[in-house]
């Protein structure tokens, strides 16, 4: 959309020895940015009052939706998979029970007096009554031009957090027959890195990954949501690590592998990557992907219809 864009800041997560998320921090973090939290608040007043718009898109922004909740002017639809979790038929993952509870709460929150679109990967009932719609992915759309290689020679590597990279040079040495290409995060890493004939380094960068997972055999990842759903709409089978001590993670990569879309293991054990299959199939996914505008127009359609 070829609209003025507005950066404002948010909360973030922080993370432990760039691996784990570290809740105490992540805490004391939010706690101590209060007064910009509600100086951005202002500035959405302001945005909002200026701009005069009919909806608001809240793309699961926790500033957004505080802001909802102080100043009901306005229709809103919140998009995100996270909105899952209040879904009957999603799935229950028996562990990490404190975090669930938590991260339904904080969904409660961010998805309070709107309605809510939740993004999955297959597809379940709406639940209209709940304010809640089930829909597809919402890819970029540059995944749609690419076409998958079936006969990938190499492992595509995302790490969300660089403090994951000893543990993939650690199984490349033991390894140099299978050919790696790592992105990750480091701070001031050079865009490509050759750290042995078999393993590759690159800075992060969405095109260039989005073309070399149509090219790769398999892909390594940290379960973050649109990475599985890309992969999943080229075919390529998933080994999913997901982020210590980050639930929506765990979920994400138990969801995954229910589905068929590959594994999920607690560390990056690429031994595990025999286990995979060459390729997955795609055609009811890219199916249940077709249907995004429908139903993101679906969703939009209640919330102005409710908000009467």
């Amino acid at each position: 959309m070829k609209l003025p864009v507005h950066q404002l800041p948010t909360l973030e997560f922080k993370y432990k020895n760039n691996r784990s998320v570290s809740n105490a921090a992540t805490l004391l973090g939010g706690l101590t940015c209060l007064p910009k939290y509600f100086q951005v608040l202002r500035w959405l007043d302001a945005l909002v009052r200026e701009t005069r718009p009919e909806i608001i898109l809240n793309f699961f922004e926790p500033m957004a939706a505080a802001y909802s909740l102080l100043h009901r002017r306005l229709p809103v639809v919140a998009i995100g998979h996270q909105f899952m979790f209040q879904h009957p038929a999603y799935v229950h993952l028996p562990k990490f029970w404190k975090q669930r509870w938590s991260l339904k709460c904080y969904t409660g929150f961010v998805g309070a007096r709107a309605t809510k679109l939740a993004l999955s990967l297959y597809r379940t009932a709406d639940l209209p009554p709940e304010n809640l719609f089930v829909g597809p992915p919402i890819l970029r759309k540059q995944l749609f031009c690419l076409h998958a290689n079936p006969e990938g020679n190499f492992v595509l590597v995302y790490l969300l957090n660089h403090g994951y990279a000893e543990q993939i040079t650690a199984w490349s040495a033991r390894n140099p027959q299978t050919r790696l290409h790592c992105f990750y995060d480091k701070p001031g890493a050079p865009e490509e890195f050759a750290y042995s004939p078999s393993l590759t380094f690159h800075r992060l960068d969405g095109e260039k990954f989005l073309r070399m997972m149509a090219e790769c055999r398999h892909v390594v990842c940290t379960a973050g949501f649109e990475s599985v759903s890309e992969a999943a709409w080229l075919g390529k089978p998933l080994l999913m690590v997901p982020v210590e001590n980050h639930v929506e993670q765990q979920v994400n990569a138990f969801d995954a592998q229910q589905f068929g879309l590959g594994l999920s293991c607690p560390s990056f054990n690429l031994d595990r990557l025999t286990e995979l299959p060459d390729r997955l199939p795609t055609e009811a996914f890219r199916a249940w992907l077709d249907q995004a505008p429908h139903k993101l127009f679906q969703a939009i359609e209640h919330a102005v219809s409710s908000s009467r």
